[in-house]
């Protein structure tokens, strides 16, 4: 009989210190960095692609500032009113996944006018820039499009190999540095790419009850592209 993987949740490295900051999301640290002074800013919008790094910023800005962290669904569970804190500051994350649901808008919306009545500041993340979705209240995809947008950007092979080790280390395990380069030159340049080998690795090596080596990785670096 086969065994089944015990599937054991990883540890999540959220603290500043194993944050990786590099030139493709440097503009995102520096406003984190520079709150409260947000040039009288409402709002900062943090873009970037799945897997980049927005909820570990999120998680540090709450961190810094005690903000709660909400995800856009959860909105509807509570009253705007109750979500706002006075004078302070709320992170509301993945918000383009509520774009075209009307009553989750309108929720958003109430919350950044009343976070205005409150001087509250908002931090929000999202996959897609405003101007591709299909928004059901106009009046919000102005508001949002009136922030600051801060970028992370694409990112370059050296965050790529930090990124490697560090979600490695998340699983406590340690790979050689010739194995993290050569996944680096096999496997596409984006953070979901690396986030789906390291799974990958990590659930065949306890399956197969094998280091990870580059013969392995070869292995199932082959799968994926079949």
């Amino acid at each position: 009989m086969q065994q089944l993987p015990l599937l054991l949740e990883h540890r999540r490295l959220l603290g500043r210190e194993d944050f990786l900051v590099s030139p493709c999301n440097v503009e995102a640290v520096e406003w984190i960095d520079l709150y409260p002074d947000w040039n009288n800013n409402l709002a900062v919008v943090i873009l970037g692609e799945k897997s980049s790094g927005k909820t570990h910023l999120s998680w540090l800005f709450s961190e810094k500032t005690g903000a709660k962290v909400y995800d856009s669904k959860e909105i509807a569970d509570e009253l705007f009113s109750d979500i706002v804190p006075m004078n302070s500051s709320l992170v509301v994350e993945n918000i383009d996944e509520i774009i075209g649901n009307f009553e989750l808008e309108e929720t958003l919306f109430h919350i950044i006018n009343y976070a205005m009545e409150c001087n509250t500041k908002l931090l929000l993340t999202t996959e897609k820039v405003f101007s591709s979705l299909d928004f059901k209240i106009l009046d919000l995809k102005t508001r949002l499009q009136s922030f600051p947008v801060a970028n992370i950007y694409s990112p370059d092979d050296e965050f790529l190999k930090a990124l490697l080790v560090k979600q490695f280390l998340e699983r406590d395990i340690i790979v050689a540095p010739d194995v993290i380069e050569y996944i680096i030159k096999h496997i596409p340049r984006d953070t979901v790419s690396v986030s789906f080998i390291v799974e990958q690795a990590d659930l065949l090596s306890f399956e197969e009850k094998r280091r990870i080596t580059i013969p392995f990785i070869k292995k199932i670096i082959e799968k994926i592209e079949k």
